[in-house]
């Protein structure tokens, strides 16, 4: 249950800039989909793909349309906490134990379903801890989040949006890749050491 509160809440909050919340989901959707599509789980493949269906038409409309035409739209809280409720019943599926199926293939199922969504979960971390310990109400909005630091550095609202899918495919990338030849407690904390610093050097800039 706090799973996957935590994950939709995560999909919810990182969505504060144009195609931000459905970009990294649609990603997300797509390498669930193709793992079960090896794994022959046909259903829950099917699933993933309608809904990177879904997302294309609502991306291209939040980040290429124009409101004064009539031709842009919002997610709002339903849609980003709907895929949020989505992508985490794909992690908790992807992570069961399947008869006849070694689903370590690809490495461990945690470690790999979690770099799925590193950037959007350690994100909320981050910042309830850091409202934690500037003993600030956990709940109460603010302007700490991971797009919040990159408009601050200056960056255009689409220009951030594709730097932090950038920095989620690489964080993604390398734990493909290194679950396999690494111990999966190193590969995880490498990835949290690195965002870690990530932050630092952007609270810098």
């Amino acid at each position: 249950i706090l799973l996957v509160v935590f994950i939709t809440n995560a999909i919810n909050l990182i969505d504060g800039i144009d195609g931000l919340a459905s970009g990294l989901s649609m990603v997300a959707l797509t390498i669930f989909g193709l793992l079960f599509i090896h794994y022959r789980l046909w259903n829950y493949a099917i699933l993933a793909f309608i809904c990177v269906g879904v997302i294309i038409p609502f991306f291209a409309y939040n980040v290429f349309g124009n409101a004064d035409k009539g031709r842009k739209i919002f997610m709002g809280d339903t849609g980003s906490l709907t895929l949020g409720y989505i992508l985490s019943f794909f992690v908790i599926r992807y992570c069961m134990h399947e008869p006849g199926h070694n689903m370590e293939e690809y490495g461990a199922p945690v470690v790999v379903a979690f770099s799925l969504l590193l950037v959007p979960c350690l994100d909320v971390i981050r910042v309830v801890l850091k409202r934690a310990r500037m003993r600030k109400p956990l709940f109460l909005p603010d302007k700490n989040h991971i797009h919040h630091k990159f408009l601050a550095m200056g960056f255009t609202p689409r220009r951030a949006m594709i730097t932090i899918q950038l920095m989620s495919a690489f964080f993604c990338a390398f734990t493909f890749i290194a679950v396999r030849h690494m111990d999966n407690t190193i590969v995880l904390l490498i990835d949290i050491v690195v965002w870690t610093i990530l932050n630092m050097w952007f609270n810098k800039i």
